[in-house]
């Protein structure tokens, strides 16, 4: 550092050079992040489609020629008025929606699982 006027020359540059290193670490750190949310997002969304199919495989598979017992026409009607209610605003991307939807999930599959 030299004074030049009065003025220390050189502080300035040096300061900045000490925030850059910490600004651009978090800026990486938050990429990072960024990247694991869309990866646990991806996961989340295989998992949901995929027990989603099995629910429905499960159920189109009852419609096999033979009559449908009545119990299980309960259930479905029951099956039908859960989805039917299901209050979630997708647009708003809330938290509290998926948590709905994995609820819905559970239930279907206890009711389902009632079948066998």
């Amino acid at each position: 550092m030299q004074a030049l006027s009065g003025t220390m020359v050189g502080t300035t540059s040096m300061a900045k050079s000490l925030d850059i290193s910490p600004v651009k670490s978090f800026a990486e750190e938050v990429e990072i992040l960024r990247k694991s949310f869309r990866a646990c997002l991806d996961v989340y969304t295989q998992r949901i489609e995929t027990e989603l199919k099995e629910i429905k495989e499960t159920v189109l598979a009852q419609n096999n020629g033979s009559q449908v017992p009545a119990s299980k026409i309960r259930d479905l009607r029951d099956m039908i008025i859960l989805c039917r209610t299901l209050d979630i605003k997708p647009e708003k991307g809330r938290r509290k929606d998926l948590k709905k939807i994995d609820s819905l999930i559970d239930e279907l599959h206890l009711m389902i699982e009632n079948w066998r």
